[in-house]
């Protein structure tokens, strides 16, 4: 499968299943982020409580949601720390310039499992615009069956 036909499978599912992700009420506001130089940026990268469990070879494409809170003026792309080992991120996974109210996902951040060993981890999920970079937990459990 290609990753265009991923893509265009992974933002099918996501606009179909975005409002049950979203549903139970307003993210916190989260504190605003500081670049290496001290200012202040003006997006936030939302901090929303996300865990996907799948098993190790798992053959969908899995995502965690991006949602933004702000304007940025630059390209944000979206990239993972602290996969475990046997996992495919897809790239690119970025949004253009532009706005948004926290309520809405700009980017879907999606990745493959291979062979992924069972465990339960808490990667990292980042967003930077080459000037600020913010990053939020994930959770991903890994087990035999779900």
């Amino acid at each position: 499968m290609t990753f265009s036909r991923i893509a265009r499978r992974i933002t099918a599912t996501a606009l179909a299943t975005m409002p049950l992700a979203l549903v139970g009420g307003t993210p916190a506001p989260a504190a605003p982020a500081t670049t290496t130089t001290g200012a202040t940026s003006t997006w936030t990268l939302v901090d929303l409580p996300q865990r996907i469990c799948a098993t190790p070879d798992d053959p969908r494409a899995l995502y965690f949601f991006v949602v933004l809170d702000g304007t940025w003026s630059t390209t944000i792309t979206a990239s993972y720390t602290g996969m475990p080992a046997g996992t495919e991120v897809y790239s690119p996974q970025s949004t253009p310039p532009g706005s948004g109210d926290g309520h809405i996902v700009q980017i879907l951040a999606a990745f493959q499992l291979h062979s992924a060993p069972l465990g339960h981890y808490v990667p990292q999920l980042q967003a930077t615009d080459g000037t600020t970079t913010q990053s939020v937990p994930v959770t991903l459990d890994i087990q035999s069956s779900c």
